[in-house]
């Protein structure tokens, strides 16, 4: 879960570099470090905290040179130090490796590298990549060729950028499950882990496949497959990342992103001619339909799964990413598994697509990233039109989820078209008229220990998905559940004074819920009601305007992203970059 960016050009790439570990921060944000090769020599740059601290501090940017990596770091191995900040150097610093992904027999590998005079300097995994190549570079003297005998040795997931002192024409990169992206500019060619990281210089890609290594110079890129033999492959323009990640009058990513949701719910509803019908045709067809994916895609899917239970009467599981292997003797030839996902590139899913897919069923996506690794996995992909999310906790793209499972829902319920896209876009824009009740709320609440989240029906997973968001930016430990499940042990940890929030729109479900809010009540708890409706049960009310039923939990959810961004503003956390979280999972 790091972020990766190399860049060979007829110019000096320090500033290119810094630039693109700013955009590709999310991916990571405990260390980060920069290599350069000027004068014959190989200069590292790197250390513990934000970029730009290690700017002010270090200077990344005053390093010379027309070639460089750099690298923002996610700690797995070893913690959060200088000496574990990418890129690390070989013993004779004659080769720099930055990294994504984990080693997992880094171990022996180090104990047989050490026997051989090795000398390590740092905790991690990565470390050993680095010495590797070294040892392959003094035996063929070719940078391709020894990063290619090098990845053969090592198990696990990794993408990596290397530099060798001798060749300060080259950066070579390897990819194994975890995103690679070539970025073919004028004069400049750039190897990275987001398209993010080099947007500004070209939207010309090239999306390294498992088992392939790149050579990369200022003229272009030469890739050799896992066989030895060349790979031709042309570039791919990219589209959506243009779009402006700047915070523009927002203090953070993640408020600009909430206030960004009127946009992009009608925008998710624009997709391909027949591709949602081809996409509900394959639903309609499984005979086995499984729903997979991780954290708030996850609840999106609990979402679309009650629609196709209970409207249209198929029968379908949602089963966590990581889960999925323990289901896999229900998947099959005839099987399709429905996975939603922001980045398509989460480790946790990635490795649930291979399952299903080497089981013989089908892979139908719902995603942000056109050109992800689960993109190019699946049989049939819907987009969400978003546009970048950088803020680590998914706000805009859960929505964007919500309105694509919708279509599909609709298509297979046989409606031609889903309307009233238009009408949601200006509700949203009213939801988020609740702020100034939200900032309220926060006064109130703000230094609480626990939080709660209940709701019934089709909501209860807007009840988790609040939770989740308190719990990721706050640090609070908040819990979501269907309100049925009170009783069944949580009522026990009421106490005076503890905040719940009810979520109950009218409808079937509506006098159920006010009966477990009055329960609550009786017990002590503060009843905060997210309604269209109000009732005297509740001690603060915020409404939201109501919409259809399927898009209740759209508008639902505004209020719930605000409460968590402005209860981690009034406990001094940032919001962007909550502790110990990276944007994309992409390590195990």
């Amino acid at each position: 879960m790091c972020g990766i960016i190399g860049c060979v050009a007829e110019e000096p790439v320090a500033g290119i570099l810094l630039e693109g570990l700013r955009r590709v921060e999310y991916r990571g944000y405990d260390s980060a470090g920069m290599a350069t090769i000027s004068g014959a020599r190989l200069r590292v740059k790197k250390g513990a905290g934000r970029v730009v601290e290690i700017e002010e501090r270090l200077g990344l940017s005053s390093l010379k040179g027309n070639i460089g990596i750099a690298h923002t770091r996610w700690a797995t191995h070893g913690g959060v130090s200088d000496k574990n900040a990418h890129p690390h150097a070989s013993c004779r610093e004659s080769v720099a490796v930055i990294h994504n992904g984990i080693i997992e027999n880094y171990l022996p590998l180090k104990k047989a590298l050490t026997s051989k005079g090795h000398r390590f300097k740092s905790e991690t995994d990565t470390e050993v990549i680095a010495h590797l190549i070294e040892a392959e570079y003094a035996r063929v003297k070719d940078p391709l060729k020894a990063t290619s005998a090098a990845t053969k040795k090592l198990k696990g997931q990794y993408a990596i950028a290397v530099m060798f002192q001798d060749r300060p024409d080259v950066i070579v990169g390897a990819r194994k499950d975890a995103p690679l992206i070539v970025g073919v500019g004028d004069g400049k060619m750039f190897l990275a882990s987001d398209v993010l990281a080099f947007i500004e210089h070209t939207d010309r890609t090239i999306f390294l496949e498992n088992f392939e290594v790149v050579e990369l110079t200022r003229n272009g890129a030469k890739i050799v497959g896992p066989n030895g033999k060349e790979v031709r492959r042309k570039p791919t323009q990219v589209a959506w990342e243009l779009s402006d990640i700047s915070k523009t009058d927002y203090a953070h990513y993640t408020l600009k992103e909430i206030n960004e949701q009127p946009q992009t719910v009608v925008g998710a509803s624009v997709q391909e001619a027949g591709r949602v019908a081809e996409f509900a045709k394959m639903v309609k067809r499984a005979k086995s339909l499984f729903i997979t994916a991780s954290g708030t895609s996850y609840h999106a899917g609990l979402l679309m799964k009650f629609r196709l239970n209970k409207e249209a009467g198929l029968r379908c599981d949602v089963v966590v990413a990581g889960e999925l292997r323990e289901h896999a003797g229900f998947l099959g030839k005839g099987a399709a598994v429905v996975v939603l996902s922001q980045s398509g590139e989460t480790a946790d899913v990635m490795e649930a697509v291979k399952i299903a897919k080497k089981s013989g069923a089908k892979i139908l996506s719902i995603v942000n990233a056109a050109g992800s690794s689960l993109a190019r996995e699946s049989d049939v992909v819907l987009l969400l039109n978003c546009g970048p999310e950088v803020g680590v906790a998914a706000t805009k793209s859960f929505t964007a989820q919500v309105v694509v499972a919708n279509l599909v829902v609709d298509a297979v319920l046989g409606k031609k078209r889903t309307n009233g896209f238009k009408e949601l876009g200006e509700a949203v824009r009213v939801a988020l008229e609740t702020e100034k009740q939200i900032l309220g709320l926060v006064k109130s609440y703000w230094d609480r220990p626990d939080f709660y989240f209940v709701a019934r029906g089709y909501e209860s997973p807007v009840a988790m998905e609040g939770a989740l968001k308190l719990k990721e930016l706050s640090y609070v430990h908040a819990e979501g559940m269907p309100a049925s499940e009170l009783k069944h042990g949580t009522l026990a940890l009421i106490e005076k004074g503890t905040p719940v929030v009810v979520i109950n729109p009218s409808g079937d479900a509506h006098a159920d819920s006010l009966s477990s809010a009055e329960e609550l009540k009786a017990r002590g708890a503060e009843v905060i009601g997210v309604s269209d409706t109000n009732d005297s049960v509740y001690k603060h009310f915020v409404q939201v305007p109501k919409v259809q039923a399927k898009f209740m939990p759209i508008v639902e959810v505004i209020p719930l992203q605000l409460l968590a961004y402005h209860f981690a503003v009034a406990r001094r956390n940032d919001p962007d970059y909550p502790r110990n979280l990276a944007k994309s999972v992409t390590v195990k």
